[in-house]
């Protein structure tokens, strides 16, 4: 008995995480090309490597998001203007969401801890929103003495992001 007491809330974990319908391929596949891209940079000495973010998705999407933890499936609907029945974002991650035609396609949560990507946009903004026309981006990779990260800037944009960075 004592057991099922201990086990139950491990159960439960383990069936919560199981159940999410982030797109785990996706998320395996955006942090291997991103680092790949940002080391091929880097071995090129060059600033940057572009990446077409649809060709890596497999699905069409037109807009995309970037949410931080704790954004409320509540928020996620008033923010993009479409019902969201999934998940909150949940602790320690991100969420990129996919849009097509006013439909969620399909999401990405994960950790920056573990693989700090970090999006930035053109101009001020309350909200990572992203269109077609950034869907090409540059990829590239910046150290100091806290470690690294991995910055995705839409192309359209990224000389004056590297002016003023």
């Amino acid at each position: 008995m004592n057991l099922l007491k201990l086990l139950t809330p491990i159960l439960f974990m383990f069936l919560i995480g199981a159940c999410s319908n982030a797109n785990n391929e996706l998320e395996q596949k955006l942090r291997e090309t991103i680092i790949n891209k940002s080391n091929l940079a880097i071995q090129k000495r060059t600033n940057y490597s572009k990446l077409s973010l649809s060709e890596m998705t497999g699905f069409k999407w037109d807009k995309f998001y970037v949410f931080e933890e704790y954004v409320s499936k509540k928020n996620i609907a008033e923010i993009t203007g479409i019902n969201w029945e999934g998940d909150d974002v949940p602790s320690g991650r991100r969420r990129l969401l996919f849009i097509y035609k006013n439909k969620i396609i399909d999401y990405v949560d994960f950790s920056p801890e573990t693989f700090p990507v970090f999006f930035f946009t053109c101009g001020g903004t309350t909200q990572f929103e992203f269109g077609k026309k950034d869907d090409l981006f540059a990829v590239l990779k910046e150290c100091d003495k806290n470690g690294c990260i991995y910055a995705m800037v839409p192309d359209r944009c990224i000389k004056t992001w590297m002016k003023n960075r």
